[in-house]
């Protein structure tokens, strides 16, 4: 900065004694009012390019000069015409005047310069900001512009992720380590002003704490190290740096609360499905476990049954055994929809082989439905998980055999298209009432205007989990509204998976 002044000043006494020189050499050709304008014209280019302080100063020496060289007698200062008075009057008036009109013009030029830069600095913070996913690229975003404006490096603390507020928390590492530092960093937080490097409080630390302030409360401090701590701070690049500080507060102030919501609502839905879960324990549970119970204490109470009743108990036992893992296997499978633990291992492979497992394991609940399969032999690989894609089977033809009454046919069809294959379950049944197309897929839902004619219950989870699994696959899961009665739920598997070259050869050819 006094370099700079000192060079201004160096100047514009080289503009004056040009000036000087020049008007030398013409001082016979013009006339003395002419030599007067030059003068001016000299002192008006150093006022536009130059502060204050060296413009006056050429006022002064080009009236002294003009005084000197050019008003009769030569060469002294003693002015024999009175009337030069008036000239060196009206000289010093105009060049002052004009002094500070170019002076006042050019700092407002600078200002203007200075509020650009800053607005567009702040333009391009707030974009990146914007453009953040979390808090942690939020800080990186506003550490990087921080870095960019001042001199040197930066960082952010925030006070609810690194402590508390008293100089004894503070790391002891990075710029931390200053004692100097950590004070007025908590000046700094405690009074909501600058502190440290170019400031009048603490000016003693070798950086720069700017509070992260908001009109609510302090998140903490944003620190600037400068290269060189004997670099003087200049004010607009001070007052930017604030400004990119508030901004960056004000982000993360919102995000801070966003998260904050997020995690309430996570942890309401949490518990929420946690009070569903138990209801659905005590109450789903409950009856086949009854029914276990009542079977096998029959058998052991009576010495001597029919062979007929014993099977029958028997049965019961395993129909209600087979019920209870059914309903514990959703409650897993939903908790694992509901925290994201659901984890996808593609591999491609035929669907008919997927379909005929869930056939088979539902080949008993089945045995009143007549299903009918159409998969075409043209119909590609699919990309699936194919334990997962079983349980979408089971869960969707065991609500068609529970929601219709004997005999009603049940179909599975498949076709390809637009890089998917689309499957469709269909039944014969009563169908879905209109409006419910959304609600049969939310948790714990149970359809009261459709009646069930399976065994009583159901945790209400089946429709839900499937949505998961074809969520968790890359495709989605709907009803499909037909002209004909009945209830018919389509699914797309999108061909998009590992490489076909992993495949192995014989279950490529058996696809």
């Amino acid at each position: 900065m006094r370099r700079l002044l000192r060079n201004q000043y160096l100047t514009s006494l080289a503009i004056i004694g040009f000036t000087i020189g020049l008007g030398l050499v013409l001082r016979s050709y013009l006339q003395i009012l002419d030599i007067a304008m030059l003068f001016l014209l000299a002192v008006v280019l150093v006022s536009y390019g130059h502060s204050r302080g060296p413009a006056l100063l050429s006022t002064l020496v080009s009236i002294a000069a003009f005084d000197f060289l050019f008003v009769p007698p030569y060469y002294t200062f003693d002015v024999h015409d009175t009337a030069y008075f008036l000239t060196f009057g009206v000289m010093f008036v105009v060049a002052l005047s004009m002094s500070q009109l170019t002076g006042r013009i050019r700092e407002q030029a600078e200002e203007a310069g200075i509020r650009e830069r800053r607005t567009a600095a702040l333009y391009d913070m707030s974009r990146e900001l914007a453009a953040a996913r979390d808090l942690q690229d939020q800080v990186a975003v506003a550490v990087r512009h921080l870095s960019r404006i001042g001199p040197g490096l930066a960082l952010v603390h925030l006070d609810g992720v690194d402590g508390p507020d008293s100089p004894d928390s503070w790391p002891r590492e990075g710029i931390f380590e200053s004692v100097a530092v950590r004070v007025a960093a908590t000046w700094a937080r405690e009074n909501g002003e600058s502190a440290g490097w170019g400031t009048e409080h603490c000016a003693d630390a070798e950086a720069l704490v700017i509070p992260l302030r908001t009109p609510g409360r302090t998140l903490g401090v944003a620190v600037v190290q400068p290269e060189s701590p004997e670099q003087p701070l200049v004010e607009p690049e001070r007052l930017t740096m604030e400004a990119l500080a508030r901004q960056a507060a004000a982000t993360f102030e919102r995000t801070m609360l966003a998260e904050g919501r997020e995690r309430a609502r996570v942890e309401v839905e949490s518990e929420r499905l946690r009070t569903a879960l138990l209801s659905s324990l005590s109450h789903d549970l409950r009856t086949p476990l009854a029914g276990i119970e009542g079977a096998a204490t029959s058998l052991l109470q009576q010495e001597v049954l029919p062979a007929q009743v014993q099977h029958e108990m028997a049965e019961t036992i395993v129909e209600e055994s087979r019920r209870m893992t059914r309903l514990v296997t959703n409650l897993l499978d939903m908790v694992r929809v509901e925290t994201g633990a659901l984890s996808i291992r593609k591999e491609w492979q035929p669907l008919e082989e997927v379909l005929g497992v869930a056939l088979l394991r539902l080949e008993d609940r089945l045995a009143t439905h007549p299903v009918d399969t159409r998969l075409p032999d043209t119909l590609p690989l699919v990309p699936i998980d194919e334990v997962l894609l079983e349980q979408v089977f089971i869960n969707l033809l065991e609500n068609a055999v529970k929601h219709t009454p004997a005999g009603t046919p049940v179909s599975v069809t498949a076709w390809a298209e637009d890089n998917a294959v689309t499957v469709q379950v269909a039944d014969g049944g009563p169908g879905i009432p209109p409006g419910d197309e959304e609600t049969i897929f939310r948790k714990f839902h149970r359809s009261s205007s459709v009646e069930s004619t399976g065994p009583a219950g159901g945790s209400g989870l089946g429709l839900t989990i499937c949505r998961g699994i074809i969520t968790a696959h890359g495709g989605r899961i709907w009803l499909h509204r037909e002209n004909g009665a009945g209830a018919a739920f389509r699914f797309t598997i999108p061909l998009i998976g590992p490489p076909l070259a992993a495949v192995p050869a014989e279950v490529a050819a058996a696809g």
